[in-house]
C-alpha cells in the first residue's frame, strides 16, 4: 500500500474486517466490498467462484494449497508384512484366479476329449489340475503331461502369468521391508469423508464456503459428516486449541502456509524444552492437497482501482517479492517430513506378523484334515470287517510273501498286475504302491 500511495499520491485509512468470514455479497468481508462501504480489501483474500458477480478482483498473488495435519500414526497406512506389496484388490483377483482356472482348464481338456474322441489321449482329474495351478504358484513342479497343444498353451499361460507375478510381489516385498517409506491414511477428500473420522476447520474459512456451496468441486461431500457430527467450524480459533484437537485424534484442514507456522512454532518450543529430536515431531502434514485457491486483493464492481493498481502488483508477483513477503519467518527446508528417515531398517516382529498367522492358520488346518481322517478312516473301516472283528481285505489286491536270492519281497497283484516289492525298508522307498 506505501508503493501504491507513493506511486499515486493518495491517503488511506485501515479498517478492521468485520468478522474473519468471507461471506457472500450481503455478509462477512466480501459483503462490505460488494456494497462499496470501502474501496478495496488489501488482504491475501481466497477467489470464491461465483463471487465475480458482485465483486471484482485484482491481479492473482498467489495460490494457496489446503492440506490436513494429524497426529503422526505409529505404523504406515500402506500396512507391513506379506500383503502389503499388493492392494486388496490384486489380492482377491489372485485367489479368484487360484479357485476359477484350475476347473476352467479341466473343462477344456474335458471339451476336446468329448469332440475329438481319441481314445489315446489321456484326461486329466479336476483335483490334479487343481493342484497344478496352485503348485505353480508355490514354484512347485508338477507330473501333470499335458498332450495336446491347447492344453500346453493353457499350463504355460499359466506358468507365464505366475513368473510375472512372483516377480511383482518379490520387488515390492523386499521394497516395503527394507525402505522406510511412510504413508498416510488421508489421501483424498473421500478418506476425511468416511465415517468415524473426525475433522475440524476455522469457521468462516475457505473450507466452509466450499463445503456449504454445492457447485464448489466435490468438497460437498464433507457436509454429510458435518451433519452427523464428524466434522465441525470453530470460531475464534487458535494454535492452542489446534494443537490439543489434534493430540485428541482430530484432523484439522487450513492453507499449508498455516499448517506449515503452527508445525514450526511447536517444534521450536518442543526444542527449547531439551526434546529429543526423534520426539519432537508428532504431527504430520498430508502430501497431497484437497483444495486450491487464488489468493487476490477484491474491489467493488465498478471500482477504477483495479485498472490503476494491477500492473504494480504484477511487477511485485513476478519479482518474487510477495511469495518472499508470504513465506518470511519459515525454514527453507522441510519442518517433519513425512519420512523421518530414509536409511535402511531392520526388519521388526509386526513385519512378520503375517508369517505367523500363515504358519498358525496352515498347522490348524492341517490338524481339523487329520481328526477329519481319522474320524471318515474309523467309519470306513467299520463298515468292511467281519463279525469277528477282522477286517475285510479289499477283494482286488493280493499279496504274497515270496524270496528270491535270499531276499524276501512282497508280490501285489492288484487289478490284473503284479507288482514286486522287496521288503527291506531303505528299497522299499522307491516304489509306490496302492
Amino acid at each position: 500500500m506505501e508503493t501504491l500511495q507513493n506511486r499515486y499520491g493518495f491517503n488511506y485509512e485501515l479498517i478492521k474486517a468485520p468478522s474473519r468470514s468471507i461471506g457472500d455479497e450481503k455478509n462477512g468481508i466480501l459483503g462490505v466490498v460488494a456494497q462499496s462501504d470501502v474501496d478495496m480489501v488489501a488482504g491475501f483474500l481466497p477467489i470464491v467462484p461465483g463471487s465475480h458477480a458482485y465483486v471484482s478482483w485484482g491481479t492473482e498473488l498467489l495460490q494457496n494449497v489446503y492440506h490436513v495435519i494429524m497426529k503422526r500414526p505409529l505404523e504406515s497406512a500402506s500396512g507391513s508384512g506379506l500383503l502389503a506389496p499388493f492392494d486388496m484388490d490384486v489380492w482377491l483377483l489372485i485367489l479368484l484366479s487360484l479357485v476359477v482356472v484350475g476347473p476352467v482348464m479341466f473343462a477344456i481338456m474335458w471339451l476336446r476329449m468329448r469332440l475329438m474322441k481319441d481314445p489315446k489321449l489321456k484326461m486329466h482329474r479336476l483335483g490334479s489340475c487343481v493342484w497344478f495351478v496352485y503348485g505353480a504358484l508355490m514354484k512347485q513342479g508338477s507330473t501333470l503331461n499335458p498332450e495336446t497343444d491347447s492344453s500346453r498353451i493353457m499350463f504355460a499361460t499359466w506358468w507365464i502369468f505366475i513368473l510375472i507375478l512372483t516377480a511383482f510381489y518379490t520387488a515390492n516385498l523386499t521394497a516395503f521391508l527394507t525402505w522406510s517409506l511412510f504413508t498416510l491414511p488421508i489421501q483424498s477428500i473421500d478418506d476425511i469423508a468416511k465415517p468415524g473420522t473426525l475433522w475440524f476447520s476455522a469457521s468462516g474459512g475457505s473450507i466452509q464456503y466450499s463445503i456449504t456451496s454445492k457447485d464448489d468441486g466435490d468438497m460437498d461431500t464433507l457436509m454429510t459428516s458435518v451433519d452427523k457430527g464428524y466434522g465441525k467450524f470453530i470460531d475464534d480459533i487458535n494454535a492452542d486449541i489446534i494443537l490439543k484437537m489434534i493430540s485428541e485424534g482430530w484432523l484439522y484442514l487450513d492453507d499449508s502456509s498455516t499448517l506449515t507456522r503452527i508445525m514450526f512454532q511447536e517444534y521450536k518450543r518442543k526444542t527449547k524444552m531439551g526434546i529429543e529430536e526423534s520426539k519432537r515431531c508428532t504431527f504430520v502434514i498430508t502430501r497431497t492437497h484437497f483444495l486450491k485457491r487464488s489468493l487476490a486483493f477484491a474491489y467493488p464492481k465498478e471500482s477504477n482501482l483495479p485498472d490503476l493498481f494491477n500492473p504494480v502488483v504484477q511487477r511485485f508477483v513476478e519479482s518474487g517479492i510477495v511469495k518472499h513477503l508470504a513465506n518470511e519467518g519459515l525454514p527453507l527446508s522441510e519442518i517433519c517430513p513425512l519420512t523421518l528417515d530414509s536409511k535402511e531398517r531392520r526388519l521388526r516382529n509386526s513385519d512378520l506378523f503375517t508369517t505367523y498367522l500363515v504358519v498358525v492358520a496352515g498347522f490348524t488346518s492341517a490338524w481339523v484334515v487329520f481328526c477329519a481322517e481319522l474320524v471318515l478312516r474309523r467309519c470306513w473301516d467299520g463298515g468292511r470287517r467281519r463279525e469277528d472283528g477282522r477286517r475285510v481285505r479289499p477283494p482286488d489286491r493280493r499279496t504274497y510273501k515270496k524270496r528270491v536270492n535270499d531276499r524276501r519281497y512282497v508280490l501285489v497283484e492288484k487289478a490284473g498286475r503284479r507288482t514286486v516289492v522287496p521288503v527291506r525298508t531303505p528299497s522299499t522307498l522307491i516304489f509306490q504302491y496302492g
